[in-house]
């Protein structure tokens, strides 16, 4: 379920007959809502869907001064429950391009809240420019696998601590427990999932979002 650049490269240009695949962006413009970007997230893929596309990529590449990511978890759970309620989650697979997951935790709910697979490019680039800086001496593809098969063998012990024998089963699974995230958005975006401790609504994460992306392209607070 971890895939390489080239992975994703391979899937992004198939042309085998009953494949179709579009990548959707999962950016917006800063100071706008994150309420209304994943509403539109929802619109993009039901024209795809009508399309005949049944591989979304959903992609974060593209964040600059001016747009900013949905967290890679809400989009994928989002457009999860979305697809279920519209009843064409068995039609379409989702893959994530994100550089936000480099935790075993991050690709397990990943996994967990519906994607199929993930491409990590900001870990893969960031074990890169660790063998460049000759901080880490080895080579870089065999690095990368070995990153990859950890974050495999970390996903494999929590489902099998769950009781789930096969990554397969536990794709859209949803064995975890939110804390610290109000009961509409977990309802809304998260469906079934238990939350016994209130928290945060889809406003505080917004504003959490553009925090973060302030403080990476403007540290300083100019703008």
């Amino acid at each position: 379920p971890i895939l390489t650049e080239t992975d994703l490269l391979k899937i992004k240009n198939m042309k085998e007959p009953g494949f179709k695949v579009e990548v959707l962006p999962i950016i917006y413009y800063k100071n706008t809502s994150l309420e209304k970007a994943i509403d539109r997230l929802f619109v993009e893929a039901d024209r795809a869907y009508r399309d005949g596309v049944n591989i979304l990529i959903l992609s974060d590449r593209g964040v600059d001064e001016n747009h900013v990511a949905i967290p890679s978890l809400l989009a994928v759970s989002a457009l999860q429950q979305h697809l279920v309620r519209t009843k064409k989650r068995t039609s379409v697979s989702i893959i994530l391009e994100s550089g936000e997951p480099r935790e075993v935790h991050h690709f397990a709910t990943l996994l967990g809240y519906g994607a199929c697979a993930v491409n990590p490019y900001l870990a893969h680039e960031s074990i890169h420019e660790l063998i460049d800086k000759k901080i880490l001496n080895k080579d870089y593809y065999a690095a990368v696998a070995d990153y990859d098969q950890a974050v495999i063998n970390g996903i494999v012990k929590i489902a099998s601590k769950m009781g789930i024998s096969t990554i397969q089963s536990y794709l859209g699974s949803k064995i975890f427990e939110a804390i610290g995230i109000n009961k509409e958005v977990v309802d809304r975006y998260f469906t079934n999932t238990v939350s016994r401790i209130g928290g945060i609504g889809l406003k505080e994460i917004g504003e959490q979002v553009e925090l973060m992306h302030s403080s990476a392209f403007d540290p300083l607070g100019l703008t």
